[in-house]
């Protein structure tokens, strides 16, 4: 069992990290949800099934852990916001200046991090996988739906970021 989670571990984290990174936009918070998700694997009945069915588990449990960890951030960032805001209000001091630039992608980030968020979980995890580079019966596999699903999902999904992304501009 110690060379099987040893075996799971060597062929899936670089991947799983990748992925947990995509939705906290953070290599060091990524690594602690693939930790996470990786213990969790230790001690479930699911590391006794075939290769394909622990990868689709340990995708699903990345991505939900991922998902709790920037709803937990965003709670965090907005009580921050709103205790900042009854102080002072915020100035930047050279509006053309390259800390502009950085503020608007890290915006942009949000925007589109909140947009996912706001999706159901089958549609989110869908979006994600397929745009980390999946194929259907990955998604499929990872979603637990039947592969002719994941282009509806994916549909859907698409349709309801756009909608969500575009009443979140500023």
């Amino acid at each position: 069992m110690d060379d099987r989670f040893a075996d799971v571990f060597h062929h899936r984290y670089a991947e799983l990290v990748r992925l947990a990174a995509r939705v906290t936009g953070d290599t060091d918070e990524a690594e602690d949800v693939v930790q996470e998700a990786l213990t969790a694997l230790s001690t479930h009945a699911v590391l006794e099934r075939p290769d394909d069915e622990v990868a689709a588990w340990l995708r699903r449990v990345t991505i939900n852990g991922a998902f709790n960890r920037l709803r937990g951030r965003q709670r965090a960032d907005a009580r921050t916001r709103r205790s900042a805001a009854a102080e002072r209000p915020l100035r930047i001091a050279d509006p053309s200046g390259p800390q502009l630039a950085q503020v608007v992608r890290s915006e942009e980030r949000a925007r589109v991090r909140a947009a996912l968020a706001a999706l159901p979980e089958r549609q989110r995890m869908c979006l994600l996988l397929r745009h980390s580079g999946y194929r259907y019966a990955e998604i499929a596999a990872a979603v637990g739906v039947a592969t002719g699903s994941v282009g509806v999902l994916l549909t859907r999904g698409e349709r309801a970021f756009r909608r969500h992304y575009e009443e979140l501009e500023p």
